[in-house]
């Protein structure tokens, strides 16, 4: 999810944030939650990825990892799928839902 296309980037707390700006290790981040459109629930991490292009510059992007893979298997994404993903908070712990657009007749 690149910075640059988020709705609201308000969504993480300060200690979220001090949490992403400490992570080294891939597998490691912010604990979430997220639904689909069968209501499973699927544990998994966020995190931040920098996106280095060729001249240098780069581009920053929030990832869901530890977990998007069987996401992707549960709910039949294919390479160019369209999803939403909205993030809400349940007694406090940081949450998302996977939105799908209707299926096309």
């Amino acid at each position: 999810m690149p910075f640059n296309t988020l709705v609201c980037n308000d969504f993480l707390t300060p200690v979220e944030l001090n949490i992403l700006a400490e992570v080294r290790e891939v597998g490691d981040g912010v604990g979430a939650i997220l639904v689909d459109k069968q209501k499973a629930k699927w544990g998994l991490y966020l995190n931040e990825w920098g996106m280095k292009k060729a001249s240098g510059n780069g581009t920053m992007n929030y990832a869901l990892i530890c977990g998007w893979n069987d996401i992707v298997k549960g709910n039949e994404l294919e390479i160019g799928s369209f999803i939403s993903i909205w993030s809400f908070r349940l007694f406090g712990l940081l949450c998302f839902a996977l939105v799908l657009p209707p299926p096309m007749d």
